[in-house]
């Protein structure tokens, strides 16, 4: 059984380590349009760290072993889920990650900051929601 300051660990590594990720790409996104190519590089580092974490926290490891069932991958098989709920939520979780795709690009070329992290949270909600539907893992 998992004790609930573990939990809370877990939960709190997870949103923090995809809000760096967030924000890493948010910025840099803009700021590559900007051509400010070191803050690029450091956004991009952020993000990767942010992800890695997150991952972490989910997981326990930072990348996926090779052990990592790859059942179903590259194969029709790999949309044959157990539930129907599985179904809806990589559905949803994709179209929510293509609304954020088109939010962030509309502020990207705004210069927001604030606005691109909307579409940022929504690009990387959508993919955690179509995941988990697919998988029964966040990450």
């Amino acid at each position: 059984m998992v004790s609930t300051p573990d939990l809370d660990r877990r939960h709190a590594g997870f949103l923090l380590g995809l809000t760096a990720t967030s924000l890493g790409l948010s910025s840099g996104f803009i700021w590559a349009s900007e051509g400010r190519v070191a803050l690029v590089v450091l956004a991009a580092a952020a993000a990767w760290v942010g992800y890695l974490g997150a991952h972490y926290a989910v997981t326990g490891r930072l990348l996926d072993s090779p052990s990592r069932s790859t059942d179903g991958i590259g194969g029709r098989e790999a949309l044959d889920f157990d539930e129907r709920w599985q179904y809806v939520a990589v559905v949803a979780g994709v179209s929510v990650l293509i609304a954020g795709m088109v939010i962030g690009a509309v502020y990207i070329n705004r210069g927001d900051h604030l606005l691109t992290n909307v579409g940022g949270v929504l690009f990387l909600g959508g993919y955690v929601i179509a995941h988990y539907g697919a998988t029964r893992e966040l990450l």
